[in-house]
């Protein structure tokens, strides 16, 4: 069985790919602005594969987002509720977010295999759309792996979970006793 750290060396694998998708993004919009103002040219489909490249790397760091569990959440009720219920809050709330990536994944995975059969491409340079379409589904289903390994540990070891850097945040805010 896979350990704790050995899920959050795999989140951050998966948060290294998201981020070299955006340094691809960066470096492709870089260059096309470039190429547009100093030569009057532009890169063919640069704005599509940018588009899609950002699809990637919002998926792919989906997951690493639901194994630190650093999504945006508002937590006025639940600061104010006794540990036993906030735990149940956490689960309850931790599952429906695992269930709203499975469904994400199933209904990508759906449509890769719709832009697949269909043969879509690209306006420009007639890339198919399928490649792009299924490296997002990939991480999509990360982020459901790592969204059912943090439920399982939510459920039974919670003291094995990674702490939100935001919640290490807030606690050093804290005045302390002294």
């Amino acid at each position: 069985m896979a350990t704790p750290s050995m899920i959050t060396a795999a989140a951050t694998l998966i948060e290294r790919i998201a981020s070299l998708s955006l340094a691809v993004i960066t470096l492709l919009i870089f260059v096309a602005s470039l190429s547009r103002y100093l030569f009057a040219t532009s890169i063919p489909d640069a704005h599509a594969i940018a588009s899609l490249l950002l699809g990637i790397a919002i998926l792919w760091g989906l997951g690493s987002t639901t194994w630190r569990n650093d999504h945006i959440a508002v937590d006025l009720v639940w600061q104010l509720c006794p540990a036993p219920l906030r735990r149940l809050m956490d689960i309850f709330a931790h599952l429906l977010v695992t269930a709203f990536i499975v469904a994400l994944a199933w209904a990508l995975f759906s449509r890769v295999m719709t832009i697949m059969h269909a043969g879509q491409t690209t306006s420009d340079l007639q890339l198919p759309l399928w490649p792009f379409y299924a490296m997002a589904w990939l991480g999509v289903l990360a982020a459901t792996l790592l969204a059912l390994a943090r439920l399982v540990l939510l459920i039974w070891r919670p003291a094995s979970l990674p702490v939100s850097a935001s919640i290490v945040d807030d606690a050093a805010k804290e005045p302390r006793d002294g």
